[in-house]
Order: C-alpha cells, then sequence, then structure tokens
C-alpha cells in the first residue's frame, strides 16, 4: 500500500473515532433466522426487521445454510464502513480501502453495510442489497473447511439470482419481471465488449473487469448466466456444485462432477444465446 493510501485510510479511522464520540460509528444487530417469514412487513420496515425476513425466507424457501450467529452492522459513513472492517472483520488496510464505495461486504465476521446510504434507498432497494449480500455470507458457509472458492462469476450470478427471488417473495416485484429487465438491458448493449465468463474468475479480474465495461457486463451477464444454469439443471444442482468447494477435493473436478458438460462449453452456449437473441428479427416477407 502506498504511503498516500496509508495517509488516507489513518484519516478514515480518525475521522470514525471522531464521530463516534457524538454518534455510534454503527448499529449491531444480531439477525434471526426464525423470524416468521410470513409476516407482513408494513410499507417501512426497519433494518432489522427486513433482515430478519429475508434472512428466513432465503433459509426456508431457497433452501440455503447460514452460520448460527450472523450479525449484521450498519455504519453510520464510509469511514465507519471501512474502519469496521479492518477492526471487526479483521480485513487489511488495502482490502477495507478497496471496498470504500461498496453499499455493503459480507464477511465471516457478519455483515457490513453503509447506512447512509440505505438512508437514500427505497424499500425494494433495501432488500435487494440485503438478499444479494446475505447471499455470500450463505456461500461461505456452503464452503467452509474447503481449500478454494467457486469463479466469482458464480459467486456474484448466484447472489443476484438470489435477490430477485427474494425480492419476488417479498412481494416487491415478480422474478419474471426482473429477468426481463435484465435481459433487455443485455440485448441493448454491445454483447460483443462484454467479458468471457471464463474471465472473471478472481476478484480482481471481476472489480477490473466492471471497472472497464460496467456493472451490467459483469452482475448482469453473471446473473443471466445463473439464471440459464438454473433454468437447465435446477438450483438444487447449483447447490450441490457450490457445497463441493467444502470437500477436500480438486477445485477442478467440481463442475464436471456435478453439471453434463464442461464450464468452457457451458460459457460458449451462454454467449452464443445471449448474440442469437440479440440479433434482430429479420422482417415477415410480405404477403405471409
Amino acid at each position: 500500500m502506498s504511503n498516500c493510501w496509508r495517509a488516507v485510510l489513518a484519516l478514515s479511522a480518525m475521522l470514525a473515532t471522531a464521530c463516534s464520540s457524538l454518534l455510534a460509528p454503527y448499529r449491531q444487530y444480531d439477525i434471526r433466522l426464525d423470524a416468521p417469514a410470513t409476516r407482513p412487513l408494513g410499507e417501512n420496515p426497519s433494518d432489522s426487521e427486513l433482515l430478519d425476513a429475508i434472512a428466513s425466507l432465503m433459509r426456508n424457501r431457497l433452501d440455503l445454510p447460514f452460520p448460527p450467529d450472523i450479525k449484521a452492522y450498519v455504519c453510520v459513513n464510509q469511514a465507519a464502513f471501512v474502519d469496521g472492517l479492518v477492526k471487526i472483520a479483521g480485513e487489511t488496510d488495502e482490502h477495507a480501502w478497496e471496498q470504500r464505495v461498496a453499499f455493503g461486504y459480507a464477511s465471516r465476521a457478519g455483515l457490513f453495510l453503509r447506512g447512509d446510504l440505505l438512508a437514500r434507498m427505497n424499500l425494494a432497494g433495501r432488500a435487494s442489497l440485503f438478499a444479494h449480500e446475505l447471499t455470500h455470507v450463505s456461500q461461505n458457509r456452503l464452503r467452509e473447511g474447503g481449500r478454494a472458492r467457486p469463479a466469482q462469476w458464480i459467486l456474484e450470478g448466484h447472489a443476484e439470482w438470489v435477490k430477485f427471488k427474494v425480492v419476488d417473495l417479498i412481494g416487491y416485484r415478480a422474478y419474471t419481471e426482473s429477468r426481463d429487465i435484465m435481459m433487455r438491458a443485455a440485448l441493448g448493449s454491445r454483447i460483443s465488449l462484454f467479458p468471457d465468463l471464463s474471465t472473471l474468475v478472481t476478484n480482481a479480474a471481476w472489480l477490473e473487469a466492471t471497472r472497464r465495461a460496467g456493472a451490467l457486463a459483469t452482475y448482469g451477464q453473471a446473473f443471466l448466466a445463473v439464471d440459464w444454469l438454473v433454468e437447465r439443471y435446477g438450483s438444487a444442482k447449483l447447490l450441490e456444485f457450490l457445497r463441493r468447494f467444502a470437500l477436500d477435493a480438486d477445485p477442478q473436478e467440481h463442475w464436471r462432477t456435478v453439471f453434463p458438460l464442461s464450464s468452457r462449453q457451458f460459457a460458449d452456449e451462454f454467449r452464443m444465446r445471449l448474440e442469437e437473441l440479440g440479433r434482430p428479427t429479420p422482417p415477415a416477407p410480405r404477403g405471409s
């Protein structure tokens, strides 16, 4: 880390400390996994009520596992968010600083959320963020004890898939409507500029591709890929694949053990599908 970054991070920590003298730098919640998933949330549920309801839905309706104790830290501002990632989550100074523009962050210590940004979001936006980040908490649980992790496009695409499912289950927007919105946005873009799924394996590559090509080319494309994977083989197969990363086995064998085609073949077929859907339909001949 450069001296400039160290100085900025030190200043962020000082600001967080200064803010804490006037206001606690974060609100801490214990997320309840036994909350009634069907209880009406009302028009303006609190962060804790919404987190409880979403976690319960994800566990009971989508079969996603969670650790027994999950804490959520709603941070008052960016400085408190970065400081919390270092002091509570145990992230390095450099990694914490790289996350400074994030709305949320899932770590093994809990869920970290930017309260100042949440205050500007509508209910569907808050629910989407909570579901996406809670999916990463569940993914950590699924591969706990393993020696590797799935490709980043799988992790982020799955988190987006769960997000849209939760938004549907809560009654904010139908899943098919969310998928159609994402598909129309993708088809309205230059698909030829989307990075190949095989290049979106590491977190560093994912972040770079998002900066270079935009979120639609990464998050949007990954969601559509996972949606198609689930459509073809079912969500249980996807969870089976994610669980295999907890095994003491060769990570290269996980995909071919679960799915009947190689990851390379799936990526190629998915790309062909996107390109075919994006081609304009030729006009019907006259008189037909």
